[in-house]
């Protein structure tokens, strides 16, 4: 999943007072520092009387194209703020604390770490994906040959429909969320790497493969993501030579228990909830996702 993928990405901070990277305005010197030395607008503000305040504030790349009006425009724009943050005699009052929920189903009988929900949705994401897999397996693997070493018709980068060999086919990414959105949190590429004229190719099989050369492209049901009239692959020439046991391949499990522990149950449900309807194999689902939930997705 891309949120997965992310997870170790460091988040770039850049102050929405001064520019500068490193810090936010919450902890930004160079405002309170205008603040303190500008003690005649504390209370009413008087913006032609401002010391200080200038485009030295910014960074250098910064001060080529904004002046002193853009200093003193963004102590105009901050005041409020300023004076909510500085000021000494405003009175604040203590925050009553919120009684703790789970992250997960909103409960306040439990936390994250002990909600059954949050388990048995963990169950379901698992059974889901296994169902997918062996799908995947009967329509892609078993049935088109897809795999390490199979001869692929491509659509190159000048246009052209020409043969590559595929030299890497990364089974562990073969989840159901294959088929959600691109651009969705949950989406998982499946990238698979190939030898195009000597030249390595890469494509994303989660969305690369043409409908004109399927042989199922008059009923592609659930798989119709996988497929687009800008695609990259036509189809397979001639099957992998050594493709994996069903057994085997059954037998790698992706790791839900982290995306849990991120987001909470209806928004995975928002995005996940018709995949789990195809794809979950068995009749309690009902059960294991809980009445509400289950009510709330599923019932009209």
């Amino acid at each position: 999943m891309q949120i997965y993928k992310l997870k170790d990405k460091k988040r770039d901070i850049q102050c929405g007072y001064c520019q500068h990277d490193g810090h936010n305005k919450r902890y930004c010197p160079t405002m309170k520092a205008h603040w303190e030395n500008n003690p005649q607008v504390h209370e009413t503000y008087d913006h032609l009387s401002l010391k200080g305040v200038d485009k030295t504030m910014f960074p250098t790349n910064y001060q080529k194209f904004w002046g002193d009006h853009d200093a003193q425009r963004q102590f105009r724009a901050h005041w409020i703020y300023m004076k909510k943050r500085f000021a000494t005699n405003v009175e604040t009052k203590t925050k009553k604390r919120r009684k703790p929920k789970c992250g997960f189903c909103g409960s306040t009988a439990h936390n994250r770490r002990n909600c059954n929900k949050l388990k048995n949705f963990v169950y379901v994401l698992s059974e889901t994906n296994k169902q997918y897999r062996s799908q995947f397996y009967d329509k892609f693997i078993e049935g088109m040959g897809m795999g390490a070493g199979a001869l692929l018709s491509i659509r190159a980068w000048d246009g052209l429909k020409k043969v590559a060999i595929a030299t890497s086919f990364p089974t562990q990414d073969i989840m159901f969320t294959n088929l959600l959105r691109t651009w969705s949190d949950y989406h998982t590429k499946l990238r698979v790497q190939t030898m195009l004229g000597g030249e390595p190719f890469i494509f994303n099989m989660s969305n690369d493969w043409y409908y004109d050369e399927d042989p199922y492209r008059d009923d592609l049901g659930i798989w119709k993501p996988m497929y687009s009239n800008w695609a990259r692959v036509y189809g397979v020439i001639s099957p992998a030579p050594n493709k994996p046991s069903k057994e085997w391949f059954m037998g790698q499990e992706a790791c839900f228990e982290w995306v849990v522990k991120k987001r909470d149950c209806h928004s995975l449900m928002y995005d996940l909830s018709a995949l789990i309807k195809h794809f979950y194999p068995h009749n309690n689902l009902r059960s294991k996702l809980g009445a509400k939930i289950y009510d709330r997705y599923y019932t009209k």
